[in-house]
């Protein structure tokens, strides 16, 4: 096995220490061929070291390389390089600053204009659909006025023919000689008739007037009832009206005898002017 030769300075050092350290108070006796292969081992070991060697901080507290005596320079601190670059160093750590500072600033602002328009979105759309809530409200109510306005004008104009209608009739029946035509009775409509074709009715029959006595005095009222025939369902569903005359009758009463007439004889009863009834 070839000589190997330990290493100067420090390692020289520790290895006489090693070889020479006492045991009970006496030198250990060496044999040659153990010392060799001892010397081996330490130097294997202090190699492998030697990475730790370089790279420590000989001013540390417990370095290795400052204890045993190693000549190395100390690595220069944080403070040392500012001062080796001087202004170009101080131009970039306030560069830095400046960056970190208008960071702050800009996460600031950009976190107060959200919440902001957080709160903003949050009205509007509560606000967004109280207007339409509103508008929905004022749309249906419109609707129903609407509706009801169409409905009183068609009624209006069923009313304004039926009555031209009548007047008609009336016209032809006074300048035409012989009897007039009758309609034939029918069964009544289970639906019944109409406000309008009832007032059509009325008008054919009295012009409307729950007074009126026909010119022969035997038929009165709005429906132009005979005393007779008034008497008849008076008896059968409302006996208090009974002998009361028809055109003294309050109207309301006359609209319920005639109803009830409609309902037990049809539209017949009225000979001429039931024309109007279904």
């Amino acid at each position: 096995m070839p000589d190997l030769q330990a290493p100067n300075d420090a390692s020289s050092v520790y290895l006489s220490c090693l070889l020479q350290q006492p045991i009970g108070g006496r030198v250990l006796e060496t044999n040659p061929i153990i010392e060799r292969w001892r010397l081996v081992v330490v130097l294997l070991a202090t190699i492998a070291a030697l990475p730790l060697f370089l790279f420590e901080n000989p001013n540390s507290t417990g370095s290795l390389t400052g204890v045993a005596g190693a000549g190395t320079t100390a690595a220069p601190g944080t403070s040392a390089l500012l001062e080796l670059n001087g202004p170009a160093n101080d131009q970039r750590v306030a560069e830095g600053e400046l960056f970190l500072l208008n960071r702050a600033e800009n996460w600031h602002s950009a976190r107060t204009t959200w919440n902001m328009v957080e709160r903003l979105q949050s009205a509007a759309v509560k606000y967004e659909e109280e207007a339409m809530e509103m508008a929905r409200e004022i749309s249906d109510a419109e609707f129903v006025e609407k509706e009801k306005q169409m409905k009183l004008e068609e009624e209006q104009e069923l009313r304004r023919k039926l009555f031209a209608e009548e007047d008609t009739r009336r016209e032809r029946a006074l300048t035409t000689p012989g009897p007039t035509t009758t309609i034939v009775a029918t069964e009544p409509d289970p639906n019944g008739p109409t406000n309008v074709q009832w007032e059509a009715l009325r008008y054919c029959e009295s012009t409307e007037n729950y007074q009126a006595i026909s010119p022969t005095g035997m038929y009165r009222g709005a429906y132009q009832f005979s005393v007779e025939t008034w008497d008849w369902i008076a008896g059968l569903y409302y006996e208090h009206l009974v002998g009361v005359d028809p055109a003294e009758a309050r109207p309301s009463d006359q609209d319920r005898m005639a109803q009830s007439l409609y309902l037990l004889r049809g539209r017949g009863q009225w000979p001429v002017c039931g024309r109007y009834l279904p």
